[in-house]
């Protein structure tokens, strides 16, 4: 198993770590950035991909590296953690819905609400202690959603 994400902030690669160490210690954490992914997901079953939602879609970068890279997919196992600010919209289902595409089996998915990257805008901001209780609120969602992973009865 590893785990492939990216996180323009820091949050998405925080919830996929949680959620790897919740699972298997051992389990390898990568960018879509990274020289190795590629190797790495070629040479996995189990893959956890995580993104952030931008406006209720992929992140262009994510959309264009499963299109570019949609043959190292072909029949590997996929759960997709998903984040977001405010809402979703289909967050998880975006992500599968492509991967399936190219012939994944998605295995399951998790929408996770984490603190925003933009703050200038009234609906997105919030005080530290609400941003803090967003996190532990994940964090416990994490956890959960790790347990019916290795029960094999992933969300």
């Amino acid at each position: 198993m590893i785990g492939v994400y990216f996180s323009g902030t820091g949050n998405t690669k925080y919830c996929l770590e949680m959620f790897l160490r919740e699972i298997d210690q051992s389990a390898k954490c990568l960018s879509i950035e990274d020289g190795n992914v590629l190797s790495e997901i070629s040479q996995s079953d189990i893959i956890v991909f995580a993104y952030p939602i931008y406006f209720s879609n992929l992140p262009k970068i994510v959309r264009d590296f499963i299109d570019k890279n949609k043959s190292y997919f072909a029949y590997k196992k996929i759960f997709i953690i998903a984040t977001m600010g405010l809402f979703s919209g289909d967050g998880a289902v975006v992500g599968a819905t492509l991967l399936r595409k190219y012939k994944a089996k998605i295995a399951g998915g998790l929408h996770l609400k984490m603190p925003d990257c933009i703050g200038d805008e009234k609906a997105l901001k919030r005080p530290l202690e609400q941003n803090k209780l967003i996190i532990r609120q994940a964090e416990t969602k994490i956890i959960k959603a790790a347990k019916l992973f290795k029960k094999n009865c992933p969300p």
